[in-house]
């Protein structure tokens, strides 16, 4: 009766968070995290969570996190239960004792973008709706009195209309108070409520209520853009269910994703979507990936496998054990990277609201001159209207970057702010590291060749397959992989001991020795490989690996290990070369053999091996001081570089997340063909943001001048606002469906030469070398199609 209760307490307790919009973000004995404010008019919240919690018994420390609006409860798990903990936070939140007195610094002036939320909020955006609707009702009303009726309408200040539009200007001078208070800038809404304010006193109540009613609509239309751009981004980037199965005592308990902690061990079945990143303890499955990689085919995982939130589970049942869950898994902080983007502004956005503050001035100056010269009020009401309202200026790089922002999500390509957007599309020097790169991840069994013709492949990676069938270094992977490919039986063995960097051995029973590695490893044990030095020089010439096995003392056979060409890189180099692009250059830790073979293949213009990180980012550097330059890598060893490049493209979700944080664009499904898609969106953006402008400020002057000399009414003025504005939106969110497939400078991809004077022909013989390198019988890879 009392677990009974107890439930039903909880349930309760958790509706009654929800009712009050707290969320309980994280949980383990001793610490937990609450969020209690998301967006800038209520981030004073987590602050006064933070001194109220301070106070409360058993809890030892409580820290404010302003810009995720959460607080972090640091608690004795033996002088305080968790129950109490959220029964003090609820009687804070219904009954809130403030602390004025100790708001922090810097709090005033924060920005709602600088808050978990992104403005517009969904309560900003409901509010201005409500307010358009109403507008909207009192349009209609006077219409229908006036144009079916016939009926002359009353616009004095205390009329129905002017009682109206007083109701309508009152949120605009607030609004006008708090931005000029806040921002500590004019804004164009102090000037619209004195318009407005005029237009009502001067007996015109009808046009002030038009003004108003088309400033809102503009408003409401910008703040619609705005929010399907970031719902599109996190749509895309959806993290994790609201609920998992917990093993608790041997049974799958049914668990909030939130109240889940590092080392539980979590139950998915077929159907359902991990919800934390982990590592398998047991089972297998089919995993779609798609939500990290793009990869449209499901990949089979198994124990000691890795798996990501936000994942699905295609087919077969996982036991997970949690590394990292809620807003610290793979997919959360990428969703983090993107939201973030939208506040690094691009030189374009800079520059617009540059524009906008130099048209503000000039507006006000005309409108100063046309009354001095016309003393028409509503004339200088009209140039007013029309050139004091800069925003459409503004908007017309923010919601084209914006919107290709959200493009770039919706194709795997992850940008950290509109700087990099704006940038990639003019770099002229790239740099490829290139395992990993310009190869695939994981290595793969190229060539397996016997002593003689009577020991078969299959046997020869069969007892491969045996002495590695406990390693988990990449090559005894590829081993174990190519042999489960080929249904191949892995022997039981008594002994098994490894070399580091040389090989493994191994005893079948009492007599068989088996021993997998590399050159110096045989010699160490007197293994005669005088037979395979020409064919192991062969493979060493196409950068493979090589791999020898013996049995009993006696070379039984040889493996070429490499890891695969990614099967558009060569086309995609080819396409830079194409594209503008001054130089490529190759920077890697593999040795002089594997970089010439790799020279061989791509149009690289130079190559520098073998280098170590921090020499990578030395020649990164040295690039920088007379290039724009981009540095493309995926591992540890690129960070730094990354880092130091003008630009920085991290290659994969499979990469190293050091390398995905130094980066500044991350091609999520491992794609090279990306790099083309960014710089062709990079243009496109540009392209409309210069549509933008050109349509924003012709409009202004035109507007302006026709209400000057007394053309236009501050109706119509207010038309072209909204006129204007409307149609920046509508340009811009052509991005956001926008197809940036690889297209050549003069968008046909079948053009028959490049700027090198390359033709198809050469790049159909890279082609065969990189089909030849991963011996394969695919055909070559079509290019875009």
């Amino acid at each position: 009766m009392n677990e009974k209760m107890n439930g039903s307490s909880q349930r309760l307790t958790q509706s009654m968070l929800k009712k009050n919009g707290i969320r309980v973000r994280q949980f383990i004995p001793g610490r937990m995290r609450v969020q209690v404010a998301s967006c800038r008019q209520d981030v004073q919240k987590a602050n006064w969570m933070q001194k109220f919690m301070t106070r409360q018994v058993g809890v030892t420390r409580a820290d404010a996190r302003v810009q995720s609006g959460s607080v972090i409860i640091l608690f004795d798990p033996d002088k305080t239960e968790l129950s109490g903990l959220i029964q003090a936070v609820l009687a804070q939140v219904s009954d809130p004792e403030t602390f004025p007195d100790d708001t922090p610094a810097g709090l005033d002036g924060l920005a709602c973008t600088d808050c978990l939320c992104e403005a517009p909020d969904e309560k900003n955006f409901k509010v201005k709706a409500r307010r358009v609707t109403w507008l909207s009702s009192v349009m209609v009303f006077a219409l229908v009195r006036k144009w079916i009726f016939g009926l002359a309408l009353a616009q004095s200040p205390l009329s129905f209309l002017g009682i109206a539009a007083i109701a309508g200007t009152v949120p605009l001078i607030k609004e006008a108070v708090q931005d000029t208070a806040e921002k500590k800038k004019v804004t164009v809404k102090p000037f619209l409520a004195a318009g407005s304010v005029a237009t009502i006193l001067m007996g015109e109540a009808f046009s002030a209520v038009q003004i108003l009613w088309i400033y809102n609509v503009a408003e409401l239309t910008e703040d619609y853009v705005a929010q399907r751009s970031r719902k599109a981004i996190r749509n895309i980037l959806e993290v994790a269910p609201a609920t998992a199965y917990v093993m608790r005592d041997g049974m799958e308990v049914e668990t909030a994703v939130a109240d889940i902690r590092p080392d539980d061990v979590v139950a998915a079945h077929t159907g359902e979507k991990i919800p934390v990143d982990g590592t398998i303890l047991d089972g297998d499955a089919l995993v779609d990936e798609a939500t990290i990689n793009g990869r449209s085919e499901a990949v089979f995982k198994d124990i000691g496998d890795k798996v990501y939130a936000g994942t699905i589970i295609s087919q077969g049942t996982l036991f997970i054990r949690t590394v990292k869950t809620g807003q610290d898994t793979y997919l959360a902080g990428i969703m983090r990277m993107v939201e973030d983007s939208l506040a690094n502004k691009a030189p374009a956005e800079q520059k617009a609201d540059e524009l906008a503050s130099r048209l503000l001035k000039i507006g006000l100056a005309a409108t100063a001159i046309t009354f001095a010269v016309t003393l028409d009020p509503l004339r200088a009401l009209t140039v007013m209207l029309v050139m004091s309202c800069p925003c459409a200026t503004v908007l017309a790089a923010s919601s084209a970057v914006t919107a290709a922002l959200a493009n770039a999500a919706k194709n795997s390509i992850l940008i950290k702010g509109g700087l990099y957007l704006e940038t990639v599309g003019t770099t002229d020097v790239f740099c490829f590291d290139k395992t990993g790169t310009l190869t695939q991840d994981l290595p793969q069994i190229m060539t397996i060749v016997g002593r003689t013709p009577s020991i078969s492949e299959d046997t020869i990676l069969s007892l491969a397959a045996t002495a590695e069938s406990h390693n988990q270094h990449p090559m005894a992977r590829a081993i174990l992989a190519e042999a489960e490919k080929r249904g191949l039986t892995v022997q039981p063995h008594a002994v098994c001991e490894f070399k580091a960097g040389r090989g493994v051995s191994c005893n079948i029973g009492c007599e068989e020795v088996i021993l997998v590695g590399n050159r110096q490893f045989m010699e160490e044990n007197e293994v005669d490989l005088r037979w395979f030095d020409k064919k192991a020089a062969e493979q060493r010439g196409l950068g493979r690996t090589v791999i020898f096995v013996s049995k009993n003392g006696s070379a039984t056979g040889m493996m070429g290990i490499a890891n695969p060409i990614r099967p558009e890189a060569v086309d995609v180099l080819n396409y830079l070369k194409a594209d503008g692009v001054k130089a490529i250059h190759l920077v890697t830790g593999d040795n002089k053999e594997v970089a010439q073979t790799m020279m061989d293949i791509f149009p690289f213009d130079d190559c520098r091996a073998p280098l170590l990180p921090e020499e990578k980012a030395g020649r990164v550097e040295e690039l920088k001081k007379e290039h724009q330059v981009v540095m493309v890598g995926d591992g540890v060893n690129d960070a730094l570089a990354l880092a130091r490049a003008d630009i920085g493209v991290a290659i994969g979700a499979g990469g190293a997340e050091v390398a995905l944080e130094a980066a500044d664009i991350a091609l999520a499904d491992s794609n090279l063909e990306g790099l083309i898609k960014v710089r062709n969106l990079s243009r496109q953006t540009i392209k409309v943001i210069d549509q933008n402008h050109y349509f924003a400020i012709s409009t202004d002057l035109g507007g302006a001048a026709l209400g000057m000399l007394g053309l236009l009414s501050p109706v119509m003025a207010g038309m072209i606002h909204i006129f204007h504005t409307a149609g920046i939106l509508v340009n811009s969110s052509r991005l956001l469906s926008w197809d940036p497939s690889c297209r050549s400078i003069d968008g046909n991809i079948n053009s028959t030469r490049d700027t090198n004077g390359n033709d198809k022909k050469q790049q159909s013989d890279m082609n065969t070398k990189v089909s030849t390198m991963n011996d394969k019988k695919e055909e070559p890879y079509e290019f875009c199609s």
